[in-house]
C-alpha cells in the first residue's frame, strides 16, 4: 500500500512532467512565431515599410 508521501511524490512528478511538456511546446511555438516575425520584417523592409509602422 502506498503512503501519503509516496502518493504526493507521484503527483508531484507527474505535475513536473506535464509542466516540462507545456514548456517545450511554448518554446516551439515561440520559435515558430519568431521565425514568422523575422520573415514578415524582411518582407516589409524589402518594400520600404518600417517594421513597426504597419501596426498603426
Amino acid at each position: 500500500m502506498m503512503t501519503d508521501l509516496e502518493l504526493e511524490i507521484m503527483v508531484a512528478n507527474e505535475t513536473i512532467r506535464e509542466a516540462k511538456e507545456a514548456f517545450d511546446q511554448l518554446r516551439k511555438d515561440y520559435q515558430a512565431l519568431r521565425e514568422y516575425t523575422d520573415n514578415l520584417e524582411a518582407i516589409l523592409k524589402e518594400r520600404g515599410i518600417p517594421f513597426p509602422s504597419f501596426l498603426g
